[in-house]
């Protein structure tokens, strides 16, 4: 197989999609904890070893240890709102092509830290004090909390090399040791984007997308736990790394 597109589904939270055409050169895998869940188009997994965790424990152990569920160098990871309609050829391509360590979709809407959370907390009760924890969490590292690069957590592709995995588990680490109470920080696409852009911007090369890429002909984008498609909100300039950037597709 050329790449794995790894996909979850955890607590009943999505329904599945199904794929509508299949790449040949790629292995589709869908980890749950559901006993009972069946796919005509998935291989479906059930990883016993998270039996004990929480939803949002199971979700991250999955993204952020990919290969533990794929045997490919490269993985399409998505959310299971996220459905594959089409071959995922064009952004394989263009990933191999550029030799990128990872595709990160740029978030289309916001483009700080503060910016983020202000969002979370007054349209998603997210806890302020716990908005506060992760931002003065960065601040005390030394981040810039103005600084404009900001990551959408649902979409992306990664590379199996040293740097992802240290990526990645930089990133889990984080998220337990932020969550203060032995389980795991839920809003994880920011405290990915801060490890990237703090301390691995210099070395990690990374393929930016548009978040079209989930609107178009490849994918669809669709309302939790159910079959109506997302409707695709304005975009703002996108910037990556602190200055704009030209998306790769």
């Amino acid at each position: 197989m050329r790449y794995t597109v790894l996909t979850y589904i955890f607590g009943d939270y999505e329904c599945i999609h199904e794929v509508k055409e299949k790449d040949p050169e790629a292995d589709y895998v869908l980890v749950t904890d559901n006993p009972n869940l069946t796919s005509k188009t998935w291989r479906v997994v059930r990883d016993r070893l998270l039996d004990d965790k929480t939803v949002w424990e199971k979700c991250y152990e999955v993204r952020f240890h990919p290969f533990r569920y794929c045997s490919t160098e490269i993985v399409v990871r998505l959310d299971g709102s996220i459905g594959i309609n089409k071959p995922l050829t064009p952004l394989i391509d263009a990933f191999e092509r550029g030799e990128y360590d990872r595709c990160l979709m740029i978030h289309p809407r916001r483009n700080t830290m503060p910016d983020e959370y202000h969002v979370w907390v007054h349209q998603r009760d997210y806890p302020q004090e716990q908005a506060e924890r992760c931002l003065g969490f960065m601040a005390w590292l030394g981040y810039d909390l103005g600084y404009r690069g900001l990551f959408q957590g649902c979409f992306e592709i990664v590379r199996r090399c040293p740097l992802n995995l240290l990526v990645n588990d930089m990133t889990f680490d984080m998220l337990r040791y932020l969550a203060g109470d032995g389980h795991i920080q839920r809003v994880n696409q920011t405290i990915l984007s801060f490890v990237i852009n703090h301390f691995f911007s210099g070395s990690l090369k990374v393929m930016p997308i548009s978040e079209n890429v989930v609107y178009g002909d490849m994918m669809t984008w669709y309302e939790h736990n159910s079959n109506k498609p997302l409707t695709q909100l304005c975009m703002i300039e996108p910037w990556m790394f602190n200055k704009p950037v030209e998306f790769v597709m």
